[in-house]
């Protein structure tokens, strides 16, 4: 039985994937004004800026950014927003991103403050509705 697991490993091993990339990879520079910015490619961290390598990727369309993908808001994960820089990148091909990050600070607090008069507005909502359904009941 042993010998019957370690042959089926063995083999496993043999038809595995040899290669990271099944084609030549494609490569995204990302250059900042300002340092210690998480960069985020497809939604994924890569590091934080400066990046002194270049960042592989496979061909196609990537969005560069430095805001994460957003957990509260569902609709700006799946739409561009301002940040986000999207870049086509061929097979053997660097593409260099500028991020723009100096009015980082500004933009944050603005978001922060659209978010809490949403809340407020969302809350006082669901008040008058409660309240509504109350006197419906009562």
């Amino acid at each position: 039985m042993k010998s019957l697991i370690m042959t089926l490993i063995l083999v496993s091993i043999g038809f595995g994937q040899g290669e990271i990339f099944d084609t030549n990879p494609g490569y995204i520079i990302v250059k900042s004004d300002t340092a210690s910015i998480p960069i985020y490619v497809d939604g994924t961290l890569v590091g934080h800026t400066p990046i002194n390598n270049p960042i592989p990727v496979l061909q196609g369309v990537h969005t560069v950014s430095h805001h994460p993908p957003s957990l509260r808001d569902p609709f700006i994960q799946y739409g561009l927003i301002e940040e986000m820089k999207q870049v086509y990148v061929f097979t053997s091909d660097t593409v260099t991103v500028y991020l723009n990050t100096i009015v980082l600070d500004a933009e944050l607090k603005r978001a922060k403050l659209d978010y809490r008069y949403t809340n407020y507005i969302g809350m006082g909502l669901f008040f008058i509705l409660f309240w509504q359904l109350w006197i419906i009941s009562s």
